[in-house]
């Protein structure tokens, strides 16, 4: 149960609409609520709950730290993909990169490349610290649904007192629940000229007037919007420092691959080279190799060739 995935999808191909065109927008009655959802009185009431509701284990991240998972399950699952379906119908601002078409880490980044002067920060623990009075807030202050559907709404949609780090509501909903925070990180670099771009909890600022005091600036609209910038994640970047941007290195107008990204291709392709020969083996190391070649191709496309000398191998057995 912990290793598996969700069969249930986000059609990402639906047709958006403006925020208060929502569903959502100025629903008042639990009836309707209940309608949207597709749901009977009883599920209503069953979804409320946390225990039962849920799959919590720990998962070894990237950096080699275990995260705490919270997984919905069920009929639980399914109310959240209904949810997120309805929210990802909501037009995004520009400068959102994630969670979109044709749009990604890497396009976050590019959207920086010929900029002097480079400012990187992220959310610390985002979806943890996106609370449930928060996710109240943005259905009754911004979709302007009831007290009581607002309340219902934000029950459901936590974990504990806050957005549940593995579902698929988790992503857009944390947007839409720090949107405020958003839109006035966005108001203070239009008016600096200072372009922005977020990628999930990643913040990215680029122009002239990035500095010290901008930075100062930034900390207090996140601090005062209830969310804390990562310490050890919030770098300035000079005019001619190698700028690293949601795991993109720019140099100049160049994308580039980092250091750690060489050093993982090179760990894999030994891995492949050491059983190539043996198929069973290969088989089982060469998806991890070709996932890595193909994900970084969008940063430097000469992987692409790797990625089809990989494929066109033939084993000294075969041969």
């Amino acid at each position: 149960m912990r290793n598996s995935r969700s069969k249930l999808k986000i059609n990402s191909n639906s047709k958006k609409h403006s925020i208060n065109q929502s569903p959502f927008f100025k629903l008042k009655t639990k009836k309707k609520l209940i309608e949207l959802l597709g749901l009977a009185s009883s599920e209503l009431s069953i979804a409320k709950k946390d225990i039962g509701n849920y799959v919590v284990f720990e998962q070894m991240g990237n950096n080699g730290k275990s995260r705490t998972i919270q997984h919905p399950k069920d009929k639980q699952n399914e109310i959240h993909n209904r949810i997120a379906n309805l929210l990802t119908r909501i037009e995004l601002p520009a400068y959102l990169h994630s969670g979109r078409k044709k749009h990604s880490h890497i396009t976050n980044a590019t959207q920086h490349l010929g900029s002097k002067k480079v400012l990187t920060t992220d959310i610390k623990s985002f979806f943890q610290s996106t609370t449930k009075k928060m996710v109240f807030n943005f259905f009754n202050r911004k979709l302007l649904c009831s007290p009581d559907v607002s309340h219902i709404l934000s029950c459901i949609c936590t974990f504990n007192g806050h957005i549940p780090t593995g579902s698929q509501l988790s992503m857009p909903l944390a947007f839409w629940a720090n949107i405020d925070m958003f839109e006035r990180l966005e108001n203070l670099s239009s008016s600096l000229n200072v372009d922005m771009t977020v990628y999930v909890d990643d913040l990215t600022f680029s122009g002239e007037q990035v500095n010290r005091r901008f930075l100062s600036l930034i900390k207090k609209i996140i601090i005062s919007s209830g969310q804390v910038p990562h310490p050890l994640k919030t770098k300035l970047f000079k005019k001619n420092d190698l700028k690293i941007i949601t795991g993109v290195a720019l140099k100049e107008d160049k994308t580039l691959i980092t250091n750690k990204q060489h050093m993982l291709i090179y760990q894999s392709f030994e891995s492949w080279k050491g059983c190539r020969d043996e198929p069973v083996i290969a088989n089982y190391v060469m998806p991890k190799l070709l996932g890595r070649l193909n994900a970084l191709s969008g940063i430097d496309p000469k992987l692409k060739d790797k990625a089809k000398s990989l494929i066109n191998y033939k084993p000294t057995s075969l041969l």
